[in-house]
């Protein structure tokens, strides 16, 4: 048997050590995003052919056939923009951009029946509404400009 003094040095080690770990890993790390020309330019493309179809502020389902571009290159390029506009500090246009993200959930399959679409059409707006405030929260939005 493993004597006493044993098993308490390997409880005093492991939590030494799992303290150094937390310490470590403690501060946060933050993202630092460079926006090329060329993605900045393509991200306006893509939002300009979409804003149109979504700044109607209705909330039925529309087909998906529509969206010139796929969400995913949609939700990227918002992102993109969100993100110049609140360095720019072009809030109204940052207000339009979030509500182009959250509102592609109106674009669903049209083969479903129109209670499916809306069932659908309102969960994928509370997912986009947690990733984009997740977005919003974990990115260089939240911190102060004078730290490094």
């Amino acid at each position: 048997m493993i004597d006493t003094q044993v098993w308490v040095g390997i409880l005093v080690t492991t939590f030494l050590l799992y303290l150094l770990k937390w310490y470590v890993l403690r501060k946060r790390k933050v993202k630092i995003y460079r926006i090329s020309r060329e993605s900045l330019h393509r991200s306006k493309d893509v939002l300009m052919a979409v804003l149109p179809l979504v700044e109607d502020e209705s909330d039925h389902p529309l087909d998906e056939s529509m969206l010139p571009y796929s969400k995913e290159d949609i939700k990227s390029a918002a992102k993109i923009l969100a993100y110049y506009f609140w360095r720019k500090r072009r809030h109204e246009d940052l207000q339009r951009i979030k509500h182009c993200f959250v509102a592609i959930s109106r674009f669903q399959n049209p083969k479903h029946d129109l209670e499916a679409q809306a069932r659908a059409a309102t969960w994928e707006r509370n997912r986009l509404e947690r990733e984009l405030n997740l977005y919003m929260t974990h990115s260089p939005f939240s911190v102060n400009r004078h730290t490094k």
